[in-house]
């Protein structure tokens, strides 16, 4: 379902006549892959070509610090996703690279300034740094590029962590960010939509009604009894189906890294084909 936006216009004709004309869209929720640039993210593109939504977290440039910059719009991800598709980028380091790099916009993304900042970054440090992000694209010639911006945190934190979504809310923020996973191999079932989505999007959704909701990384780690791969592939169509029902989540990727953590990649053939059938209906 994902959002419904409401387009109005008002047309003159040559003898002065005015009307007005008005259509309700359906814009679908967004559908991609997580995967690091390079091999990771070449294969992850050849298995899932429909990837309608990616992130892109930066690299750490020649300053002294290891926190990631903003990226190079012209090289990696952004050379070889398709046109169509929308990155949701993120960095770490000085929230006032945005300004100028704005300034060489070409395409429509999302934004989050420090991505899971829980345990890095104190609460109030936070929501005064990210702030920064709306009063950039206050006055900016291509904020409109910029179809939403806010934090990502993590379902454990929200839920098992009985974290506080207000910690990381800032003013002018238009989304909210939950990257989700399921990572118990021993577990006798995956997870029901409640226990993945449930407590999280509920606290979210309290706290800030009409917030729009992301989910930036997905993943479940496969059954040790689900040995064909069958059972998570359902997991997966259940959850992402609900997903894709839900009047405000604008988009899910999932978490695809082979190379750092194999236990959630879609390596099987039924999951795999899930995500594509995901991505494409």
């Amino acid at each position: 379902m994902g959002r419904t936006v409401t387009l109005t216009a008002r047309v003159r004709d040559t003898a002065g006549n005015v009307t007005t004309s008005t259509r309700t869209l359906s814009v679908p929720t967004l559908v991609g892959v997580d995967a690091p640039t390079g091999t990771e993210w070449t294969t992850a593109m050849s298995t899932f070509p429909g990837v309608g939504y990616w992130r892109d977290f930066g690299v750490d440039g020649s300053d002294t610090d290891t926190l990631p910059e903003l990226p190079n719009m012209t090289v990696g991800k952004f050379a070889t996703a398709p046109a169509w598709s929308i990155p949701h980028l993120s960095w770490k380091d000085d929230v006032e690279q945005l300004g100028g790099w704005l300034d060489g916009l070409n395409r429509p993304i999302y934004l989050t300034w420090y991505h899971e900042p829980m345990g890095d970054v104190t609460p109030a440090t936070y929501r005064t740094t990210a702030a920064r992000v709306t009063q950039f694209l206050a006055n900016h010639p291509k904020r409109k590029l910029v179809l939403g911006h806010g934090p990502i945190v993590t379902r454990y934190w929200l839920d098992e962590g009985g974290g506080n979504p207000a910690d990381w809310a800032y003013p002018g923020m238009t989304h909210y960010g939950i990257d989700c996973y399921q990572d118990t191999p021993t577990a006798a079932s995956y997870w029901q939509v409640s226990k993945m989505f449930g407590v999280a999007f509920g606290k979210v959704r309290a706290a800030y009604p009409g917030i729009r909701l992301w989910v930036p990384e997905y993943g479940i780690t496969r059954l040790t009894s689900d040995t064909t791969g069958a059972g998570r592939a359902q997991a997966i169509r259940d959850q992402t189906t609900w997903l894709k029902q839900q009047p405000d989540v604008d988009g899910v990727a999932y978490f695809h890294n082979q190379a750092q953590f194999l236990k959630f990649a879609l390596t099987d053939v039924p999951s795999q084909q899930a995500w594509r059938d995901m991505q494409t209906t």
